[in-house]
């Protein structure tokens, strides 16, 4: 499979106008060449992708245990530096090297681009998204792995549910819950988020020390489980026993908005995220409330936020067969709280598959 997904990419530069890729994002490199253990916070290795080879540079530290795992179309070397390799590389080329076109990733630094653009003796261009669009199309068995993180989520749902009760705080929640899935074989895919009450009114709650308090209205729980290095994220909200009509309107609005999303994705699937996001907000707006403030979705895979995006603004990506992705519409009111309901989605031959299957009918519980 890894080998496949080289050559999709060495069959794609002449497309791009590029005679080689240099891949500097850590996560791209994990995808390509199956060895994920190089730090996203440090430049440790780059790979560089000609039509007809591939060459993965990074450090003695890993040079070992990167052969063993690379695919034996990719050769494993040590930089030393990089800027000085990528240059005998193209310089031993039937094509002169001025005439070269070397595309790099937007996540390369100014000061990485100044140090290729002095020593390295080609045309250096900016490419968009090549592995990003590859990745956002799961193979069989990148579904297999999103299909055992959503399940592990699923279940740690069911755990966590009994343990809400009046007095426990934010993040015991929190460490419950990444405490059951490390138990089961997975790590968090993010920092859950916990929020009770009037907290969760912030899409992004920094979860705390916050009791949950008897005269709270909404619990909404932001979490995933990583399984084999794919990712899952879903949300739930729920609602107490004591929860007003205000609460109630406000989780009717979120399913119904979700629900017809998934709808129009179904009826137009060559359609694309701009679509569905604006039917969401055609939703929440007819039931009196502000559209969703956020992006209505978002692809799910090595990364917990990758292509495709489910936004009213991008029109440029249309959706494809294997696309993995999130729908999550949400209602926010500072000082009152907030409503988000987000599931999986697998986008297949037979149509939109919901891959996290948690209850999400309204739910009033007992705290």
């Amino acid at each position: 499979m890894l080998e496949v997904r080289l050559k999709k990419i060495q069959k794609s530069l002449g497309a791009n106008k590029i005679d080689a890729l240099l891949v500097s994002s850590s996560v791209n490199i994990h995808y390509l060449t199956g060895y994920s253990n190089f730090s996203k916070d440090e430049r440790e290795a780059y790979l560089f992708i000609t039509k007809s080879n591939a060459t993965l540079f990074t450090d003695p530290r890993y040079i070992e245990a990167v052969e063993k795992i690379i695919p034996p179309d990719v050769k494993a070397t040590i930089q030393r530096p990089v800027t000085k390799m990528l240059n005998r590389i193209v310089k031993r080329s039937k094509i002169k090297s001025a005439s070269w076109r070397i595309g790099f990733e937007n996540n390369l630094t100014f000061a990485e681009y100044q140090n290729f653009e002095k020593t390295v003796s080609a045309k250096l261009v900016l490419t968009n998204n090549i592995v990003e669009n590859l990745r956002a199309v799961k193979d069989s068995l990148e579904i297999v792995a999103v299909k055992k993180a959503a399940k592990l989520t699923d279940d740690t749902f069911d755990f966590i549910r009994p343990l809400i009760k009046t007095g426990v705080t934010e993040g015991q929640i929190a460490h419950e819950i990444e405490t059951y899935i490390r138990k089961y074989g997975g790590t968090l895919a993010f920092d859950s988020i916990v929020a009770f009450g009037a907290n969760a009114s912030i899409p992004h709650h920094i979860t705390s020390d916050r009791r949950l308090a008897k005269t709270d209205e909404l619990i909404l729980l932001d979490f995933g489980a990583k399984v084999e290095g794919y990712c899952s994220d879903m949300t739930r909200t729920l609602l107490t026993k004591n929860s007003s009509e205000k609460a109630k309107k406000m989780y009717g609005a979120v399913l119904e908005a979700q629900k017809k999303a998934a709808e129009s994705i179904v009826a137009n699937k060559k359609g694309n995220g701009a679509n569905a996001a604006k039917m969401a907000n055609k939703v929440l707006v007819s039931h009196g409330f502000k559209p969703v403030p956020h992006s209505l979705g978002h692809g799910i895979g090595l990364e917990v936020h990758e292509e495709p995006h489910l936004h009213p603004k991008i029109n440029d990506l249309k959706f494809s067969t294997g696309n993995y992705f999130s729908i999550e519409p949400g209602i926010y009111i500072p000082g009152f709280g907030g409503v988000r309901i987000e599931d999986d989605y697998l986008l297949n031959d037979q149509g939109l598959e919901q891959i996290t299957i948690s209850h999400k009918e309204l739910l009033e519980i007992s705290i």
